[in-house]
């Protein structure tokens, strides 16, 4: 996600927080975010990790979906 929009999203977030309380997955993403906003400039190292752990969320989510499907059948 690009800066911009990883900046938006943040904002997004905060706000909603004060309507109704986050899931757990928008709790992790907000943390996410902030800890890149924080960051400043971009490590290579934190990108690539940034990178690899939205991969393996990508991953998780996929499963939990199939699992899912599998059970409203």
């Amino acid at each position: 996600m690009p800066d911009r929009e990883a900046a938006q999203r943040y904002h997004e977030l905060v706000d909603k927080q004060f309507e109704v309380p986050l899931t757990p997955a928008e709790r992790f993403e907000l943390e996410r975010i902030e800890a890149r906003l924080e960051a400043g400039d971009r490590d290579p190292l934190i990108e690539a990790q940034d990178h690899s752990w939205e991969a393996d969320r990508e991953r998780l989510l996929d499963s939990i979906s199939t699992l899912l499907a599998r059970f409203h059948r």
